[in-house]
């Protein structure tokens, strides 16, 4: 793809995915299953999931949506496996099947509804079982009776046992007792479901803890990003690149952008750069953010546009005007916009719109 084909454009190092992989294998001492859902964290999980394939012996990828599930389908084939975290109307269910999707089942009304379909069908079919031990969200109760389930819903599967942790970047006791309950249900499982994988720590999970379960699912950290006081060796998988394509030339006390925000406070030298809130460029970075030019830091002035944002190149020697800008990279990363947001990495990655190419090294290599 020619990079110069809009003048704003996002590249994705395969490589570095590969790697934060490796670290999070390493760190959780078991098998992970990369969680690729909001189309890989805004990176684009069918390239992210087709050289993990290709790279390594990783054949199992979740995502959140059916939808999301059934693209990831079609862009693998049959050669992953792959887990829908979240919810599947049951009008959806003959698709599941077709397109060979584990989907999670939370509670009874979603295991008999897709139990009878089974059974209409006169066959069985593997699930994940999710348990709530604390996040209050998704999940039966850690007093869930597996053997009543097994009686009740004999036509599923059950081959994953999975919870969620609430705060293991935050809360380490409320944590640890998260993993004891969990250990103990899983204890329960596998006396009536002997295979049963069991799947509970997260990125965050995998700094602090030791983790004893048989899948890990890494998120955050496959992209780079954890809390800033862990160094495991991870770089950011993404970095977002524009131009300038106008400048303009203002006296002092001239306004700038849509509600006059910004007021000139001397002669200033404007640039205009590609880029605006539809391609998911914070408007919160309005007036406080920042660019960077071959090294130079120019200050974000105005209210991001829709489709366009003003820097201030007044310290730009003009030699360098028309360098590549940083949008996000390695002197801008995802973390340090989020904080200027009042938001989390996470946001700020999966915000990046389809407007915006992807272009990825390391393919070909």
């Amino acid at each position: 793809m020619n990079r110069n084909l809009r003048g704003t454009y996002a590249l994705v190092d395969l490589k570095r995915y590969l790697n934060n992989l490796n670290i999070a294998r390493k760190l959780s001492k078991s098998y992970i299953t990369p969680v690729i859902k909001a189309n890989g964290y805004g990176h684009g999980a069918i390239e992210l999931a087709r050289f993990t394939l290709e790279h390594s012996d990783i054949r199992i990828f979740c995502v959140a949506t059916f939808e999301e599930g059934v693209t990831l389908r079609d862009g693998l084939g049959e050669a992953a496996e792959i887990i829908v975290l979240g919810f599947v109307d049951e009008y959806f269910f003959n698709e599941l099947i077709t397109n060979n999707l584990l989907i999670n089942i939370y509670d009874d009304e979603i295991a008999f509804r897709f139990n009878k379909y089974l059974e209409k069908k006169g066959m069985k079919y593997p699930v994940s079982i999710k348990i709530d031990t604390g996040m209050n969200r998704l999940g039966f109760d850690v007093s869930m009776n597996f053997r009543d389930f097994n009686e009740k819903y004999p036509n599923l599967i059950p081959k994953v046992l999975m919870s969620h942790l609430s705060s293991p970047d935050s809360d380490l006791e409320y944590t640890s007792w998260q993993i004891d309950r969990f250990s103990s249900v899983v204890e329960r499982a596998k006396k009536i479901f002997p295979h049963i994988k069991s799947s509970l720590f997260n990125s965050s999970a995998l700094l602090s803890f030791e983790n004893s379960f048989d899948y890990s699912r890494p998120g955050i950290l496959t992209y780079g990003f954890v809390k800033s006081d862990y160094d495991i060796g991870i770089k950011p998988v993404m970095k977002i690149f524009s131009k300038i394509i106008h400048v303009k030339y203002l006296d002092k006390n001239e306004s700038v952008g849509y509600n006059r925000t910004y007021i000139t406070g001397k002669k200033t030298i404007l640039g205009v750069l590609p880029i605006g809130y539809a391609d998911g460029y914070n408007r919160l970075l309005s007036n406080k953010g920042f660019v960077y030019v071959d090294g130079y830091k120019c200050p974000i002035i105005g209210r991001i546009c829709m489709d366009m944002t003003m820097i201030d190149i007044s310290d730009l020697p003009e030699g360098k005007w028309y360098k590549e800008v940083e949008i996000l990279g390695d002197n801008i990363r995802a973390d340090e916009m989020a904080k200027m947001c009042n938001t989390i990495s996470y946001e700020i990655l999966t915000s990046i719109s389809p407007r915006i190419p992807r272009i990825y090294e390391g393919i070909d290599e």
